[in-house]
C-alpha cells in the first residue's frame, strides 16, 4: 500500500545466512523484489558487520522508505544504521502512511503511552521500525518475486563474539505469533487459567499493574510501553481499561472482556463481554475456543 502511493515497488531485503527459508516467505507474501546480502560473516548477530551491510546496500539503492520490524534485533540495528547513515528514524511505529508530498506518514506512542504522535521525518531515505502484527498479513500467492542476490564487501570483524548458547528459562511468550492472546490484570493469578489456556493454544500477558504484581513477567506486558498483540481473539480479564493498556490490543480481530463490575468500561470497550467470576467465565470460554 505504501510503495504504491509513492509509485515504486515493495522490496524485502534479506539479511543474513541461509535465508533461503525467509525469501520464500517474503516472496509469498507482497514482495515484488527480494534482495538477498547473503554472508558467512551474517551467520550471527554481531552488530558490525550487519550494519556495515546495510549500510552499504541503502547507499547503492537509496530507498525512499526503509523499514524495520520492532523485534530486539530490529530495535538494535534500526537506529545503528540510522546513526551510521546521519539519518532521523521513529521507532516503535503502529501506523504508517504516505502525505501528498510522498512524505512517510509514522504513528508513535509518547510521553509514557498517553497519546499517539504523528511523526514526518526530515531526512531520505525515511526510516522506522514497526511493531509486529500492526498489518493485516497478505494471503500467500504463488507467483514468484524477482529475488536479485547482491555481493558484499569484506565486512569488520567486530567486537562481539558468541561465546554461548542457551535456552531462556522460561522460554519467552509468543504474544506475536499465537491466535489466541489472554491478559490478566493484577488481581488475576495466572495459575487458575493456566490448564485451560493450554489447551487452546493461547498465551499469557498482562497490563502493567499485573506486571508490578508479579503475575506476569514485564516482557509480557500489553499495551503502549509494553508489546502491541494482533491475535484472533483477545481476552482481557479485569484488566485496567484505561488507553495505554487497551492501545496494545486494538489490532485484535475480536476482544472479549470479563470483569465482576457490568459499569466497567473495560466491557465498554470489547466486542464480547462477559460480567461475573473470572474463575468460572474463563475457563469456560478458553475451553469453547478450543
Amino acid at each position: 500500500e505504501l510503495s504504491g502511493k509513492l509509485g515504486g515497488s515493495n522490496v524485502a531485503l534479506v539479511v543474513g545466512h541461509d535465508v533461503a527459508p525467509a525469501v520464500e516467505d517474503v516472496s509469498r507474501h507482497g514482495a515484488e523484489i527480494v534482495q538477498i546480502a547473503e554472508h558467512e560473516a551474517l551467520r550471527d548477530y554481531v552488530p558490525e558487520r550487519w550494519v556495515a551491510a546495510v549500510r552499504s546496500i541503502v547507499e547503492r539503492e537509496r530507498p525512499h522508505v526503509l523499514l524495520f520490524p520492532a523485534t530486539l534485533r530490529g530495535r538494535d540495528l534500526g537506529p545503528r544504521v540510522a546513526g551510521e547513515l546521519e539519518l532521523g528514524m521513529t521507532a516503535d511505529c503502529v501506523d504508517l502512511g504516505i502525505d501528498r508530498a510522498g512524505r512517510l506518514i509514522q504513528h508513535k506512542p509518547a510521553y509514557g503511552g498517553n497519546i499517539v504522535s504523528v511523526i514526518m521525518g526530515a531526512t531520505t531515505p525515511q526510516l522506522a521500525t514497526v511493531r509486529p502484527r500492526m498489518f493485516e498479513p497478505l494471503q500467500p500467492r504463488d507467483a514468484g518475486a524477482d529475488v536479485r542476490r547482491i555481493e558484499l564487501q569484506a565486512l569488520p570483524e567486530g567486537t562481539t563474539r558468541i561465546l554461548e548458547r542457551a535456552e531462556a528459562d522460561p522460554p519467552p511468550r509468543r504474544l506475536d505469533e499465537t491466535d489466541i492472546v489472554v491478559a490478566v490484570g493484577a488481581g488475576v493469578d495466572p495459575a487458575a487459567i493456566q490448564e485451560a489456556t493450554q489447551r487452546a493454544g493461547a498465551e499469557i500477558g498482562g497490563d502493567r499493574a499485573a506486571c508490578a504484581a508479579g503475575r506476569v513477567p514485564w516482557g509480557a506486558e500489553i499495551g503502549l510501553q509494553g508489546r502491541s498483540v494482533a491475535p484472533r481473539v483477545y481476552l482481557a480479564i479485569e484488566t485496567t481499561p484505561g488507553f495505554e493498556h487497551l492501545t496494545g490490543s486494538v489490532k485484535a480481530g475480536v476482544i472479549a472482556a470479563i470483569a465482576s463490575d457490568a459499569g466497567s468500561p473495560l466491557l465498554a470497550a470489547a466486542d464480547v463481554a462477559l460480567v461475573g467470576d473470572w474463575r468460572e467465565l474463563a475457563p469456560a470460554l478458553l475451553t469453547a475456543l478450543s
